[in-house]
């Protein structure tokens, strides 16, 4: 019975990340690209920081989530 309901919760908790990563990627898009060849802002530059540690972010928790799936397969011997 508890196996179940630690699956359960697994699940539950998979679903939740996959659908933050969803709303994240997919309801934030901000786009502007400048056509000329003119070197960028400073506000640009920021935004294009901005957009890059939420990339890396992102990066960083598909790793963890990803190191739960492996951890929960191996503990639990699925």
């Amino acid at each position: 019975m508890e196996k179940l309901i630690m699956q359960v919760l697994f699940v539950v908790g998979l679903a939740a990340w996959f659908a933050w990563v969803l709303t994240r990627r997919y309801l934030n898009i901000g786009f502007d690209r400048k056509e000329t060849g003119e070197p960028p802002t400073d506000a640009e530059l920021r935004w294009h920081i901005t957009n890059m540690r939420q990339d890396i972010s992102m990066l960083a928790v598909t790793n963890f989530a990803i190191l739960l799936v492996l951890v929960f397969a191996l503990v639990l011997k699925l």
